[in-house]
């Protein structure tokens, strides 16, 4: 190969000497003109050939460092290219490659909404803030021809607004197996009107009711990796939640009437924080990448385990002891989210939640249903997470509640550190 390259430089040598010895004087201005160009691709051609030359020099070097003797004596090159060479030359390893590490936004979103190993701890703080609007119609007479209604007619209308504040924290025992705690602060507001009946100069009779910051039901948790995300497998993660009566209890709160002119309105005389009973919640939740999008989903069953107290009465001047069995609740939720880009994630979801009845009894005595105390919460949400720095983030969410049972707006901010 280093014979070849010298050849060709005496070869391309020799023309432009040969060129060069022509008269110029001999030549019309268009072979000038030819000649001048042949001059310029022979000197191309020259530094072409001593930058091969060079190469071959060092790839003759690199074989030379490279060769054995063989096992009879007789010298044979073993030609052991590098890890690099090899990879090149035989095409991509079999072996298991590590991917790209997941985006911010993306860690954001499936700590907000699945669950998150790779931080070891992160404090979260945030609120919520939930609206209510309730107006029931009070029929008092009777339908005739199953059409017409005769009697009178009254609307009861309830409307609260709740603000809560949570703080929490959640800890990676493993890469596999998280902890947590979370605790809230709840103020209600709650507006009580009782209109008059259609057709009667009486004026309308409200109420107002506020508890401010109160210490709401404590919540422990602990989530579980059980499967890391396959091409064929989603990423899915199975949690426990126990929640402590920590929180005012609701049971035994005595009623206040008040009554202008011929109507009369009923409202408590304080509002609750808690439900007054040990609740324990488990289900899973499964994310699947499919590029460009983020799809979740997830399933829970709450039981809530039987509670005894003094009074279960809210009738004033009246007490009565008894227990109180709240209804089991199934949920269900599913969604997609997107990555706009590494700090900022959206996702739009929709969850159901539905109740059965809850159940009081004496003591003593036999179970009995509460009326209306089942419910059907289903809730349309959006949401977007946005890093504010490596470690800060923020989580928001808008929900609209579908039915009457959810809330009609819902509103949560949400602002996790991780260390």
């Amino acid at each position: 190969m280093r014979d070849l390259a010298k050849r060709s430089s005496l070869f391309l040598s020799v023309i432009a000497a040969l060129y060069g010895s022509h008269s110029a004087a001999a030549m019309t201005e268009g072979e000038m003109q030819e000649l001048n160009q042949l001059r310029f691709q022979v000197k191309q051609l020259q530094l072409i050939n001593k930058r091969q030359s060079g190469q071959l020099d060092q790839l003759d070097s690199r074989l030379n460092s490279l060769e054995v003797p063989g096992t009879e004596g007789t010298p044979t090159q073993a030609r052991q290219p590098d890890k690099a060479a090899a990879q090149i030359a035989s095409g991509p390893s079999d072996e298991v490659q590590k991917e790209a590490a997941p985006s911010q936004s993306v860690e954001n979103f499936l700590q907000e909404e699945h669950a998150l190993f790779s931080r070891p701890l992160t404090l979260e703080f945030g609120f919520t803030y939930s609206h209510y609007d309730r107006k029931e119609l009070v029929l008092d007479g009777f339908l005739a021809l199953d059409a017409i209604f005769l009697g009178a007619v009254s609307v009861d209308n309830v409307e609260s607004d709740i603000l809560t504040f949570d703080i929490g924290a959640r800890y990676n025992l493993t890469d596999r197996w998280q902890v947590g705690v979370s605790a809230p602060f709840i103020s209600r507001w709650t507006s009580y009107t009782k209109d008059p009946q259609a057709g009667t100069p009486d004026p309308a009779v409200e109420a107002d009711v506020d508890e401010t910051f109160q210490l709401g039901d404590v919540e422990l948790s602990t989530s579980y990796k059980v499967f890391a995300e396959t091409l064929s497998w989603p990423d899915t993660v199975w949690s426990l939640r126990v929640r402590a009566p920590t929180g005012k209890d609701p049971y035994g709160i005595k009623q206040i009437e008040r009554t202008v002119e011929s109507t009369t309105l009923l409202f408590p005389e304080t509002l609750p924080s808690g439900s007054g009973v040990w609740a324990a919640s488990t289900g899973f939740s499964f994310v699947k990448t499919t590029d460009p999008a983020i799809l979740f989903a997830n399933m829970e069953y709450t039981h809530h385990f039987d509670g005894s107290f003094d009074d279960i009465s809210s009738v004033p001047g009246v007490t009565s002891p008894g227990e109180v069995r709240l209804g089991d609740a199934l949920g269900y939720g599913l969604g997609v989210a997107f990555a706009i880009n590494d700090r900022m994630s959206m996702s739009f979801s929709y969850s159901q939640r539905f109740q059965t009845k809850s159940e009081t009894r004496a003591p003593g005595g036999s179970w009995n249903e509460v009326t209306h105390s089942d419910a059907n919460a289903a809730t349309f949400s959006t949401g977007v997470t946005y890093a504010l720095g490596p470690k800060w983030a923020m989580s928001t969410s808008l929900g609209i509640g579908l039915t009457p049972d959810a809330p009609d707006l819902s509103l949560s901010v949400k602002f996790p550190y991780s260390f």
